[in-house]
């Protein structure tokens, strides 16, 4: 496959990024990785971004700190207790502690000003709105709104090359992107998504992110491939 078109790639490190990272690299595109270091406490997920880019082929990978103040009060950025064993009814139910103050605004926002820079007309991030856990920056309004945004805010767009913000995981559930995801090689060991892991970076299985993530797993007959607690055994 010939790559001719770049694309900005938003990448966590966790399931969603990475399976966004294989799709926008499947539809012909030259992935420029792209993840932010925001003071969240669980920073395995970069290790993990940089394993997961580097697997993908990703023509470049960008780690931007931030200053970690823009984000005070979630739960993944200060001492706030992380919720742990909710069900899916309660995920959906209110806004949790672990959501991080316009995170994904100010990341798509930074993806923009950089797909400007390298000639991109394409950015990819990962938001799903079926199993998620009431995040409003992961909304289907909020993606075509920012969309409308990207139209209006570049030097490109007014010269008639808007970028497009693209989120192909938004309608799927997990289960269903991790099939896509093995279709197209992911490799789910590399992946993070834990909002709590231990010290060596083994995930807790308690949190929202774990519960959704062994959910799809199971869903496809199949055990997550990462390191759980002890405690959790996920068949392993």
């Amino acid at each position: 496959m010939v790559l001719d078109r770049k694309a900005v790639v938003l990448l966590s490190g966790g399931l969603d990024s990475a399976t966004t990272l294989y799709i926008a690299g499947e539809e012909g595109f030259s992935t420029h990785a792209v993840s932010f270091r925001y003071g969240q406490q669980h920073t395995q997920e970069l290790k993990s971004a940089s394993e997961v880019a580097r697997a993908a082929g990703a023509a470049d990978h960008l780690i931007i700190p931030l200053d970690a103040r823009l984000f005070k009060g979630s739960a993944l950025t200060g001492p706030s207790a992380v919720p742990e064993n909710r069900s899916p009814d309660e995920m959906a139910s209110m806004i949790p502690p672990t959501y991080v103050p316009a995170r994904n605004t100010v990341f798509l926002a930074m993806s923009l000003s950089y797909a400007e820079v390298i000639g991109a007309r394409d950015i990819f991030i990962g938001v799903n709105a079926v199993d998620y856990s009431g995040y409003p920056d992961c909304r289907p309004e909020f993606i075509a709104a920012f969309g409308r945004l990207a139209e209006l805010a570049t030097k490109e767009a007014i010269e008639g090359r808007p970028a497009r913000i693209h989120a192909p995981l938004l309608n799927m559930t997990k289960a269903q992107i991790i099939r896509r995801g093995l279709e197209l090689g992911v490799d789910y060991s590399l992946t993070h998504s834990c909002y709590n892991p231990d010290t060596e970076g083994r995930s807790c299985g308690r949190c929202d992110a774990c519960i959704l993530r062994l959910s799809g797993f199971a869903e496809n007959g199949m055990n997550d491939p990462v390191a759980y607690q002890p405690e959790m055994n996920n068949g392993l």
